[in-house]
């Protein structure tokens, strides 16, 4: 997970049609619990109004507001920070779940609406988990919300036995670590856990051979894998990037290093900022 910036509410297809599909979903919410309260309404009458709630909610799945999410997320999973095309398709995911009666509201908000693998999202990790912690504020990152900083609540790691793991360091970050489920070897994400270590294996080879050999494609490579377009780029940022600035003294390095460090207090201290002028 990486801190993405969201831009203010270009879709113009959420700005002219928010409002009216709001109205229209909380009608036919109402419209259900009529129903529902009816002792006389039969199942094909409840399955029907179901169904209006259904089609009034997805009116969110919009190609507009797809392919922008795809453009702000670099195509990456928000959360697991995956090609989306590597899981499936991909899912316009919503932080405050749709499913969760206290987002109704945010159904259609530009602000709650993130790209996510089909895994991250679906009922056997987020789904409709939102969870709390005691002050009410949510435990989970929305890596769009430009005050937390992810470097103070999850630490990507790597070793040689355990490979690329997300650890969770306090409560926000444990959850995190464990409703997506990210690193679990024996259960459902075994294939992310995979794919998330060789890349990050592969990565360090090419650290190692540009230490070496100070070999030039060697360290376009690497610069690469540093960009927010690159699937896990979080771990480059802390194994890769800092020999790229401090080592190597790629001037686009030191640019992305101070980038990132304006993002994240905890980043700047562990890379050493301070050491590179103004």
């Amino acid at each position: 997970m990486i801190p993405v910036s969201r831009p203010q509410q270009p879709s113009v297809v959420l700005k002219r049609n928010a409002a009216k599909w709001l109205a229209n979903l909380q009608t036919a919410i109402a419209h259900l619990q009529t129903v529902k309260a009816n002792p006389s309404a039969t199942k094909d009458e409840i399955a029907k109004a179901v169904k209006n709630v259904e089609n009034a909610t997805n009116k969110y799945r919009h190609k507009e507001i797809k392919d922008l999410l795809e453009q702000i997320f670099h195509g990456k999973c928000a959360y697991c920070e995956s090609k989306v095309t590597t899981t499936g398709y991909g899912d316009i995911e919503h932080f405050c779940p749709k499913g969760n009666s206290r987002c109704i509201h945010l159904t259609f908000e530009w602000s709650n609406l993130l790209l996510s693998c089909e895994r991250c999202n679906d009922a056997g990790h987020k789904g409709t988990q939102f969870p709390l912690a005691p002050s009410g504020k949510p435990l989970l990152i929305d890596p769009t919300d430009g005050v937390t900083d992810i470097n103070k609540h999850l630490k990507f790691s790597w070793d040689d036995v355990d490979g690329a793991t997300v650890v969770g360091l306090d409560a926000r970050g444990k959850a995190v670590e464990q409703i997506f489920d990210l690193n679990s070897i024996c259960g459902t994400r075994k294939e992310l856990i995979k794919h998330r270590t060789n890349y990050v294996r592969q990565t360090l080879s090419v650290l190692k051979i540009a230490l070496e050999t100070g070999n030039s494609q060697a360290i376009a490579l690497l610069l690469e894998h540093c960009q927010p377009s690159s699937e896990y780029s979080a771990f480059a940022r802390i194994h890769v990037l800092p020999f790229l600035a401090h080592h190597f003294q790629i001037p686009e390095a030191m640019v992305l290093l101070k980038e990132f460090s304006k993002q994240s207090p905890e980043y700047a201290t562990f890379v050493r900022i301070d050491q590179f002028p103004e």
